[in-house]
């Protein structure tokens, strides 16, 4: 009985073994380098956050069926990629990374993004100061699937912004 325990505790062990040198894919099944496979064939879409203090606001006209709602603001933070994409520009070119500490964006009329106002009260309208939150998706190009020598910048598509919050700040 002891023998065939110990034989039981042996066979895991040796299907632990290393595959083979030639184990994997079939010959000829191989990808050439520098084409892609149909995990490219999709687009990723990432998270896009800008958050900052607004300077100016123009609400949408409800009359009419397209967006002419903009909201402009001096950024403090945003996310890598964000960041990454080109869309705010670098504040210190020394530093490595993107600085965008103190850029303007602007959220585009003809975005359709939904705006949420936090913290007004009666007849409260949001004015320069108050914090702005941005929220929205960006498509990125895997780094496979992009060409050889393409940059980061040029991996990401257009913002589509989804949500815009803002808070206020000053005292009622």
């Amino acid at each position: 009985m002891v023998v065939a325990a110990g034989a039981l505790l042996a066979l895991p062990a040796s299907g632990a073994a290393a595959k083979p040198a030639g184990a994997g894919k079939p010959a000829g099944k191989e990808r050439p380098a520098g084409t892609a496979g149909k995990g490219c064939a999709s687009t990723h879409m990432v998270a896009y956050r800008v958050s900052g203090t607004l300077v100016s606001v123009t609400p949408d006209d409800t009359a009419t069926p397209a967006s002419e709602a903009t909201v402009t603001l001096t950024v403090t933070n945003a996310n890598r990629h964000a960041r990454r994409s080109g869309d705010i520009a670098d504040q210190d070119a020394v530093k490595k990374g993107v600085q965008v500490e103190g850029a303007t964006y602007t959220v585009a009329a003809g975005d359709a993004f939904r705006l949420g106002l936090r913290g007004y009260d009666g007849t409260d309208t949001p004015s320069p100061g108050d914090k702005v939150h941005v929220a929205g998706r960006i498509a990125l190009t895997k780094p496979r699937c992009a060409p050889e020598g393409t940059s980061v910048a040029d991996r990401y598509g257009a913002v589509d912004v989804k949500r815009v919050k803002i808070g206020d700040r000053d005292p009622d």
